[in-house]
Parts: C-alpha cells; structure tokens; sequence
C-alpha cells in the first residue's frame, strides 16, 4: 500500500467509528438550594432586634446610647451563624449596608467580607476560606470543606467587622443537608461580653476571624458578644444600662483608648457607674477590666495606674479584676498597622494574653 493510498484509507476509518458526545453536553450544572442564613440563629447576639437579626443592640436602645454607638452597633462584628452540613461544597451569597468596602488602614476582606471556619474531628477549629467582597450587593463566595471533618460537619461563619449585612444566604447542592446546629454544652453557653473601641470591634484584622474576641471565642469554644466600638468605648452611662441586661460568664471592659479626654473626676464617676449599674443584675459575675495596649516599652500608655488604682481603691470586690494591657501587642512594633489598631500578629499575640486568664475566670 503506498502512501497516498494510507493517507485515503484514514478519514474513511475515522467515520466509521462511533459518535462520542462532547463532554459539555454531559455536564450537567449543580443546582444549588440556599438558605437565608437568620434561620440558622445569630451567635454573638446579645438582645434581638427586630430591625434586622444582624444588629448588635436592641431596638429599644435607639435614642439612649449616641448616635454614633447606635450606628456602629448596626455593624456586624462579632457575629457569626453555626450550622451542620453533609456537603463538601459550600457557598455563601451577601449584601451589605454600607458602600465603603475598606479603609485605608483595613482591607475589604476584613470590613465587608465573611469568614468561614469548620471544626475538625479532634473538635478544633480550621479557617476554610474568606469571602471577598467586590461590590456592596450580590457578592458571592464557592468552597470546599477540608477532609479532616464529621459526616455531619459544624460550620461556623463568621460576619463582617466594619459593615453591616442586609441580607446573607448559604447554599449547598441539592440532595445535602443543612441545618442549625446544636447548641453548645451547658457549661460552654453563657458569653463573654466584650465592650471596648475600635481594636475591641476589629480594627484592624485583615478578616474577621482574625479579630481578638474571635479567637478567643474559638480557643475556649465559648460564645463571644463583641460590643467594640471604633471611636466610642467611653463607659456611657446609656451603654452600661444595655450591659447590665445582658448575664454573661465574665465581663471584659477595655475602654481606655477612648477615654484620654476625660478629667480624672469625670473618669472615676463614669468607671463607678459602669461598675455598679452591672453589680444591679449581676452581683458577682466576673469584671475584667484590660489597661491600655503598649507599643512602645518607653513610653508607658496613660491610663492603666490610674483605672487599677480606682478599682482596688474603695471597690471592694473580690470578682473585679484589672489585666495590664503593656504585653497585649508585644514590643518590636510589628503588631500594628499604625501604632495603636493591631494588625493579625497583634491581634494573636493579644488573644493569647487574654485566653489564659479567661479561662480562669470563665471556670
């Protein structure tokens, strides 16, 4: 056979061989069932608002506390949704509140974006993936749960730290299950209530997971209410009236960054009120005042003397205690983004000065 003759022969070959159909047209798109995320239940929560589930104080505290605590307290921080699920594939769809996705100083990612974390079979927690917000409606984010998991996997999501959320939705295939999930042990139930400024709220985690009171809340697996206030931790009268509502396992009050402007009288007045209007509802629940963060070993931050010296000096009261705040960030400056809001490092490197002595006082 020449070939010339081959070269003929080939293309007849070629036709004689059965059709294989495109492997588009046999992939067939996953079809997704989603969820609103409310119905899950709002871990972080202190009161309800029936405003919105995403909200930090009730409505009743609109016109009480400052319209600038009002407005951040519509800001998401702190909260996160738990449930279960049996799919691998998760994904998470979220509108905000507010156009401004990042400050100069905080990436998107930690503003406006959500976090989502899954436990492990040895029950520890695992990051999965940040949601990255692009626009402030419709943004969206695919992932895949990691191996080391229960069949039935906790899932844990955490919500944005400088925007608030207008609508948030979870989806999983059809055929998978999703649901709330359990609630934690007895004794794991009762929070800690943080109330504080702006490092309190988050500034300036890089994702919300990433913020203090999140890994805290993750290490003794234990809720956080996070009541941080960028600008506005400033032990208000109005505030310590919400706080004394609420019944946790321990207060954490770190307020001082805040509170420079005050004269020493008006200091002590607003520390004795906060103080006492809490002891109303909450006589022997645990008080953890935290000192002022230092960054530099040179110069000591105002402050801390003065607030351990008002509350060992005629509170007698053996569940008040003060934590100095010289260690929270460490001293090479590599723990903040400015010299005052921590960056990740900082955020770490105070949690696990918090974590010990919590869990102390949680005991």
């Amino acid at each position: 056979m020449t070939i010339l003759q081959a070269l003929l022969i080939v293309p007849l070959l070629l036709a004689a061989l059965p059709a294989v159909p495109a492997l588009a047209a046999t992939t067939q798109p996953t079809e997704i069932q989603w969820h609103d995320g409310a119905t899950f239940g709002i871990e972080g929560a202190g009161w309800t608002n029936e405003q919105s589930p995403y909200y930090r104080f009730p409505a009743s505290a609109q016109g009480k506390v400052s319209d600038a605590v009002w407005d951040l307290g519509q800001q998401s921080a702190g909260l996160c949704i738990r449930f279960v699920t049996d799919s691998k594939q998760v994904m998470v769809r979220w509108d905000l509140t507010g156009s401004n996705l990042a400050m100069p100083h905080m990436p998107a990612t930690g503003v406006s974006g959500v976090d989502l974390y899954c436990r492990k079979r040895d029950g520890s927690w695992i990051f999965v993936k940040n949601g990255r917000p692009e626009k402030q409606a419709g943004n969206e984010m695919t992932t895949y749960l990691p191996g080391d998991r229960n069949p039935q996997a906790e899932c844990m999501l955490y919500l944005p730290l400088y925007n608030g959320v207008k609508k948030l939705e979870i989806g999983v295939p059809t055929g998978r299950t999703i649901e709330k999930a359990p609630a934690r042990p007895e004794p794991k139930r009762e929070p800690i209530v943080y109330y504080g400024t702006s490092i309190a709220q988050g500034g300036c985690a890089s994702r919300p997971g990433m913020a203090f009171t999140a890994i805290i809340g993750r290490a003794l697996d234990r809720p956080v209410i996070n009541l941080g206030f960028s600008g506005s931790g400033r032990m208000e009268s109005s505030v310590a009236d919400l706080l004394a509502e609420l019944h946790p396992r321990v207060y954490v009050i770190a307020c001082l960054w805040n509170m420079g402007n005050l004269s020493d009288d008006e200091f002590t007045q607003r520390l004795t009120t906060l103080i006492s209007t809490i002891r109303k509802t909450n006589p022997v629940t645990p008080i953890l005042f935290v000192g002022q963060s230092q960054i530099q070993i040179d110069s000591p931050p105002p402050g801390h003397e003065v607030l351990q010296e008002k509350v060992a000096t005629g509170m007698h009261d053996a569940n008040i205690h003060t934590l100095p705040g010289h260690d929270l960030m460490g001293f090479d400056g590599e723990g903040t983004v400015d010299g005052c809001h921590p960056n990740d490092l900082g955020m770490m490197r105070q949690a696990q000065i918090l974590i010990p002595v919590l869990e102390k006082l949680v005991r």
